[in-house]
Order: structure tokens, then C-alpha cells, then sequence
């Protein structure tokens, strides 16, 4: 089953300077972004974290964990998600 790593910037109240959090999903079907935006939001919504940025969400594709970890820093500022498929 593929394994996503999901990435978003978060702040828990205004003014705070954003900062990414990240979570790992197992899915059997390839996620859209659409899918990942539902996730994210419903996982805010039980931790009272609000979505920093554009609410955009960029796929960075597959690799290692530490590659997509690297590719999410270079995401444009206002990105607010980015995930991308875990390779073994």
C-alpha cells in the first residue's frame, strides 16, 4: 500500500510565524489534491491549527522521505500544502 507524505504550514494564532507539520497516510488509491486538502483540513480542525499561505497544494512527486522533506522547503512561501509519495 503506497505510502503519502503530507505537509502543511500551520499556525495556532495570529501573528505567529508559520512553521510546517507533517503526517504519513497509507492509501490503496492515488490521492488527488482535492483528497489531501479534505484530509489536512479535518486533521486542523481536531488540532485548532489554522492553514497558513495560499491554500495551495503542490505534489512533489515520489522519492526517499528525506528528499520530499528537502522538496518541501523549497516550495513557494505561500504554498500552505505539499505532499508527495514515500519510496521504500
Amino acid at each position: 500500500m503506497p505510502k503519502y507524505l503530507i505537509s502543511y504550514r500551520k499556525t495556532e494564532e495570529m501573528g505567529q510565524k508559520p512553521e510546517w507539520t507533517s503526517f504519513t497516510m497509507d492509501s490503496d488509491v492515488s490521492l488527488e489534491a482535492q483528497a489531501i486538502r479534505e484530509r489536512v483540513e479535518k486533521r486542523m480542525s481536531v488540532l485548532g491549527e489554522k492553514l497558513w499561505g495560499n491554500g495551495e497544494v503542490v505534489w512533489v512527486g515520489a522519492g526517499r522521505l528525506d528528499d520530499i522533506l528537502y522538496k518541501r522547503e523549497e516550495a513557494a512561501p505561500e504554498t500552505s500544502v505539499v505532499y508527495g509519495l514515500v519510496e521504500g
